[in-house]
């Protein structure tokens, strides 16, 4: 679910709470990690709300994130809200943009949880480890 920022015509009530949805776990990233998403295509994700604080497991999110492509890595920082995602190529992570943005999941808990995804540069440092760090091969044969 793509919004375009500054379109004329008039958002409905869902539109409008997904984008303020969005722009707030963009706000929230760059507040905690000093990490800027960007407006375009690359090979890494930020999952807001898909993280270890909100009671996702890195087993239940990797399910859903595979499902788009092959993951490379996946980071989950410690009680944040909010986890990273590197997959192999930028059509995988355009893939999962387009179908995981505002999807639902329910978490270990049996809360439903709403995933806001927005493109990232580049994940050098979060906390004490990098995004190369926890590298995945996925059920899709993915080599590295």
């Amino acid at each position: 679910m793509e919004i375009n920022y500054q379109s004329n015509f008039k958002l409905n009530k869902t539109e409008k709470k997904f984008l303020r949805k969005q722009i707030k776990a963009r706000h929230t990233l760059l507040r905690h990690e000093g990490i800027e998403a960007v407006s375009y295509g690359t090979q890494s994700l930020v999952v807001a709300n898909g993280g270890l604080g909100n009671g996702v497991s890195r087993k239940q999110l990797l399910l859903v994130l595979e499902k788009c492509g092959c993951v490379e890595a996946l980071l989950m920082p410690p009680n944040k809200p909010y986890s990273f995602v590197r997959y192999k190529t930028i059509e995988e992570s355009k893939n999962a943009y387009a179908s995981l943005n505002g999807k639902e999941i329910v978490d270990d808990l049996g809360q439903k949880v709403i995933l806001y995804l927005n493109f990232v540069e580049k994940v050098e440092e979060v906390g004490a480890s990098s995004l190369t760090s926890r590298s995945y091969s996925s059920r899709r044969n993915c080599f590295f």
